[in-house]
């Protein structure tokens, strides 16, 4: 297929081949029970309606968005997740429709998570997006969502969810935010916001500012991902989001860049370029010094479940 069907259809493309099912699996309970106390009545029925929320806004966020989404989240991590998830439906050229299997909630008890009031719950439950883009076949992925919810406690019945897993690893482990990484050079800057680590694939979300009186054009020769090899690198090409390609003079916009998961961030870097010539500017970012830690692959049978970075 086309580079420019890459670029529009980023979503289908670069996950086709991960959209088989894996057989669900139940509830998990990683601590022991005497870590565990019994919830208020009110508190455990909150933490299992909070779960029960939350699965049924991830499934509807590609048609009502991700405002009911960004209620129910605590942490950094999984705002910054549900912020480029919004990213990843507004550049889908097609619908994307969201169906939920929610085959049981239990709360298990309460905890202290992060030196706050929490909660934890069973959770099994999947969901499925089907991608059906503009003019080319639909596509089917599913996210496993077997295992335990934690959740802090906002107040007397009121629950936020902190974190969960995803094809049998937590979703926070998978997320790296990074602060102040920005490049800038004659009046156009681009920002590395985060990195998402969700296997089989990264996916790497920037915004860029043009505050020139120009447009800035993206030179595909240089969007890559560099890979130190001996004595040069290796270029490792992706799958970039069509806002990427323009930014208009005075504009800022998001993106994403996604690449083949790779086994380390060490001498590793990312790249992007815009215009040409005596104009071009270049931005990289090293990541080995930026990326804590790269999480284990999912468990056997899972990572077939990864899908879409978001």
């Amino acid at each position: 297929m086309r580079r420019s069907r890459l670029v529009v259809l980023v979503v289908p493309l670069v996950l086709a081949a991960t959209a088989c099912s894996a057989e669900s699996q139940g509830p998990m309970a990683p601590i022991a029970p005497a870590q565990l106390t019994p919830g208020p009545a009110l508190d455990a029925s909150a933490a299992r309606q909070t779960v029960v929320d939350f699965v049924e806004a991830y499934r509807a966020s590609p048609e009502q968005g991700v405002g009911p989404l960004f209620g129910l989240l605590a942490g950094e991590e999984l705002a910054e997740w549900a912020r480029w998830l919004d990213v990843q439906h507004r550049e889908f050229d097609g619908e994307i429709v969201g169906i939920s299997d929610v085959r049981d909630v239990e709360f298990v008890g309460s905890i202290t998570a992060r030196r706050t009031s929490a909660a934890q719950v069973g959770l099994s439950a999947s969901v499925t997006f089907t991608f059906a883009p503009v003019g080319d076949d639909p596509i089917e992925l599913v996210r496993v969502l077997d295992g335990p919810v934690t959740l802090v406690r906002a107040d007397v019945g009121d629950f936020r969810v902190l974190d969960l897993l995803r094809n049998g690893v937590p979703m926070s482990d998978g997320i790296e935010p990074f602060t102040g990484e920005r490049r800038s050079k004659d009046g156009v800057t681009v920002r590395l916001e985060s990195l998402f680590m969700f296997s089989p694939l990264w996916q790497f979300n920037v915004t860029v500012s043009n505050t020139t009186d120009e447009d800035a054009v993206l030179d595909p020769a240089g969007a890559a991902l560099f890979v130190e090899r001996g004595d040069g690198f290796d270029r490792v090409d992706g799958t970039l989001t069509n806002s990427l390609t323009i930014v208009p003079a005075g504009t800022t916009i998001d993106g994403l860049m996604v690449f083949d998961e790779q086994a380390s961030a060490e001498g590793r870097v990312l790249s992007l370029v815009y215009g040409s010539g005596p104009d071009r500017r270049v931005f990289e970012f090293p990541l080995g010094d930026l990326v804590t830690a790269v999480p284990p692959p999912p468990p056997t049978g899972e990572d077939s479940e990864a899908g879409a970075p978001s």
